[in-house]
């Protein structure tokens, strides 16, 4: 057994698996078992936490935290959106802050708002990133006195100065202690390779998603169209046309060794989704 094979194998064995909460409450619906169940289900196929929205867990924070408990299972990160170029106070992500102290988890993802419309005009635009930057510093200070760890991904809109490698990395370069989500699969919603991207982003990413895409047309699903109109659908992990494997094996060899969340928004499946991505992982 070769070096670089048994340092594959200790890392992989030291993998966190979460997975987003939505698709946990979708795939309650569409399988008519309870939330509590398909918990714990998915922690049976060692999937260790989930990804969930602040607002979903503010309204019903008691109950959630309940149903976790019972599961087994943790939060690994809590996203949220905001609007900080235009309405929004920069104490609204605090507040996240403060959420992810109560309940213990290590890592936060604000969405800093979108950019349409005359706003990209460039002066404006110029303005109106400056204005999410300068929010996210107080931000991800805040969450490092907490000891929190704030991330930002690829987010796969255009309307997101963050949707692609340059706009990404700008804000890397901007934020202080800014760490990179890197999704695995919005970057082709740019038309760009996430293997080109992973050198660029691979010494700040601290969190991932392991999303999938496939071109093949899925019946009833609603399909997310690339900035050049390619019409992509959600697929299980390891099932589609992004290069999975490779991706992985390098964040792997970079050292990161914490959650990789499965995610696959719009699936008709969510639970079968949801057992084969965590299968491929664990397998991996």
């Amino acid at each position: 057994m070769s070096v670089i094979f048994t340092f594959y194998k200790e890392r992989i064995l030291n993998m966190k698996i979460s997975v987003f909460y939505e698709h946990i409450l979708e795939a309650a619906n569409q399988s008519s078992m309870s939330v509590l169940d398909v918990c714990k289900e998915a922690a049976s196929y060692g999937i260790m936490g989930v990804e969930i929205e602040d607002k979903r867990l503010i309204e019903n924070e008691d109950e959630i935290m309940k149903i976790l408990k019972l599961s087994d299972l943790e939060i690994s990160c809590i996203y949220g959106f905001f609007d900080f170029s235009h309405k929004c106070d920069v104490r609204d992500g605090f507040e996240i802050v403060d959420l992810a102290k109560r309940v213990n988890s290590k890592k936060i993802m604000p969405i800093p708002g979108f950019i349409k419309g005359f706003e990209k005009i460039s002066f404006i635009y110029k303005r109106k990133i400056e204005r999410m930057v300068s929010a996210l510093n107080a931000i991800s200070n805040y969450a490092m006195e907490n000891n929190i760890i704030m991330v930002l991904e690829d987010f796969d809109d255009k309307i997101a100065p963050y949707c692609n490698i340059e706009g990404l990395k700008y804000f890397m370069d901007h934020v202080k202690g800014l760490g990179c989500a890197f999704d695995t699969g919005n970057f082709l919603y740019s038309e760009e390779d996430s293997l080109d991207a992973l050198p660029v982003f691979i010494d700040k990413i601290a969190h991932v998603h392991c999303k999938d895409r496939t071109f093949k047309e899925k019946e009833g699903e609603i399909p997310k169209e690339t900035v050049k109109g390619r019409k992509m659908y959600s697929c299980a992990v390891g099932s589609g046309c992004i290069k999975m494997e490779d991706i992985l094996e390098k964040i792997i060899a970079s050292g990161y060794d914490d959650y990789f969340a499965i995610e696959h928004f719009g699936s008709l499946c969510q639970f079968q989704d949801m057992k084969e991505s965590a299968m491929w992982l664990q397998k991996f």
